[in-house]
């Protein structure tokens, strides 16, 4: 089947389930309106009214036209909340009894004859069936005065009313009730995950999709983990009350970035422009980022590691996810080779080793040191004495660690590069001599011998040499701290520090004569390791 999507030039082929996801306010109820809309199919709304009062005994005739008219309600009003569920059950026990009466009839005139499994199957069974898959120990009996009976740790039964239910019982309820009477081919379902833990909210949805396979499911969630729990499905990223974009197939992207990609769809829907960086939404990459690019066509995204940086950016600038936004990635250097740091397009290792190191160049820890009331010499002193007590945590133990790490990275990217080369082929012989003989020019020993003297040679010229040398291949983790106490700040204070000085606009720059002249000696200090600030 084809659904058709607002914002998405050609129908989304298949029959697998389709999960839009988007920030709040984008107007993603309005999309699944739209949705439902455009392929006359069937809406869940968010707000639900699970509330199960007595339900009336009505002819099926009567039942089905007041469902019909309930559901047309709900689809094009769709702020109210749902109303349908005690219609629907009328109709659902309206439809029972007669096909109980026909089934009777049919027994009584032809015995033999073989059971017309939809007189028997009905759909009132199969939402029983349901229900009481995911809820163990109880048993739901629906009629028009519907109970459940629970089963007690000392073995007792205790019966209460179906409108005694939890939230959640009773959505799982009124969700079958839903799922089973659909007869259309679209489903649109709002927020499925409401009220539910979130392993239920996967097998109850899982159960819903196989009881109705003619039916493609579109789930409108905030929910990550339901959303790529759903097998198969694609993926569309909610950008206004009447467009979206398609992700490709997930089998084109890994998993784990599928993961960010998606979590970053709560970037504003006024962001023409993705800096991807590294670290979670409490690292500093975030904050100090932010504050760099304090533009609202922008949007820091952090994603965890390098190797999730340079894929999201990839991926974005490939404009597999989304047109018409453009890319940019943020890494730590964290030992890497200038080769591996420098292969990826749009985007930029860091000059200082961590982001931490920004508050460690010269230039911006004197300016730093003079917000703080320090004079020029005084600043000057305070360097100084930050450097070498930096240099000194670097001996013994410690730098044999970074030269070991430096030789393993370098090693392991090398590795990659000599064995990519060797091809596939119909001989497995082949293919294992291909593998096996791989080696560098002069063989392992000399190979390994010879990384780490050069980076041992490396790391302790830098330890020994040039300010930004030091700062860029020793890890500023370890001496972060040292340089807030030499600048008499505690660390966070130096950061909001910092990072209030890069959002000061220039209209509030007269009145802030300190944190402005910070603000003017930070930036030509770290502005060409930057992407622009302003989209």
């Amino acid at each position: 089947m084809a659904t058709t999507i607002p914002g998405i030039a050609a129908p989304v082929e298949g029959s697998s389930p389709i999960v839009v996801i988007g920030p709040n306010g984008v107007g993603k109820t309005h999309l699944g309106v739209a949705i439902s809309n455009a392929n006359q199919g069937e809406r869940v709304a968010a707000l639900r009214n699970v509330e199960i009062p007595d339900i009336p005994m009505q002819t099926l005739q009567q039942a089905s036209q007041q469902v019909k008219q309930a559901l047309a309600e709900v689809l094009h009003q769709h702020w109210r909340q749902s109303f349908e569920l005690q219609h629907l059950m009328a109709e659902i026990l309206a439809e029972d009894r007669e096909r109980a009466v026909v089934y009777r009839h049919e027994r009584e005139n032809n015995p033999e004859a073989k059971v017309d499994q939809s007189l028997t199957n009905t759909r009132l069974t199969r939402i029983v069936r349901i229900w009481n898959r995911h809820f163990p120990g109880r048993k739901i009996n629906v009629d028009y005065q519907p109970m459940v009976e629970r089963v007690k740790p000392d073995g007792t039964v205790a019966k209460y009313s179906i409108s005694r239910m939890s939230e959640g019982e009773r959505t799982a309820f009124y969700l079958a009730a839903r799922v089973v009477s659909c007869d259309k081919g679209t489903l649109v379902v709002d927020e499925p995950e409401t009220f539910f833990h979130p392993l239920l909210a996967r097998r109850l949805w899982d159960d819903l999709e196989s009881e109705a396979p003619n039916v493609r499911f579109v789930y409108i969630t905030h929910d990550i983990a339901f959303a790529l729990s759903r097998k198969a499905a694609r993926f569309a990223i909610a950008r206004s009350e009447s467009s979206a974009d398609l992700l490709p197939p997930t089998a084109s992207i890994p998993a784990e970035i599928i993961t960010e990609v998606l979590g970053a769809a709560s970037f504003s829907i006024s962001a023409s422009r993705l800096i991807f960086c590294e670290g979670k939404a409490q690292s500093l990459d975030l904050p100090v980022l932010s504050a760099w690019h304090n533009c609202a066509k922008t949007a820091i995204v952090p994603v965890g590691g390098c190797d999730s940086v340079r894929e999201c950016v990839s991926v974005f600038r490939a404009n597999q996810i989304t047109g018409g936004l453009e890319a940019y990635g943020y890494v730590d250097r964290d030992a890497w080779p200038e080769s591996y740091l420098s292969s990826a397009a749009f985007v930029k290792p860091h000059a200082v080793s961590e982001i931490e190191g920004l508050f460690c160049i010269k230039a911006v820890f004197l300016a730093l040191a003079k917000f703080n009331g320090s004079s020029d010499p005084e600043a000057a002193t305070q360097f100084a004495a930050f450097a070498a007590e930096a240099r000194s945590a670097f001996t013994g133990a410690a730098l044999n660690k970074e030269i070991l790490n430096r030789s393993k990275r370098r090693v392991e990217i090398e590795q990659k590069a000599l064995l990519n080369p060797i091809k596939n082929n119909p001989d497995l012989e082949t293919v294992r001599s291909g593998f096996c003989g791989v080696a560098p020019t002069g063989g392992w020993t000399n190979y390994l011998t010879l990384v780490f003297s050069e980076e041992e040679l490396r790391l302790k010229n830098s330890l020994n040499g040039a300010d930004d040398a030091f700062l860029k291949d020793l890890p500023a983790k370890s001496y972060f701290a040292t340089a807030a106490k030499h600048l008499k700040f505690v660390p966070e204070k130096m950061v909001e520090t910092l990072c209030n000085a890069l959002k000061l606009q220039d209209a509030d720059a007269a009145t802030e004569e300190r944190l402005r002249a910070l603000r003017d000696a930070i930036i030509p200090a770290i502005e060409p390791f930057m992407w622009p600030r302003h989209a």
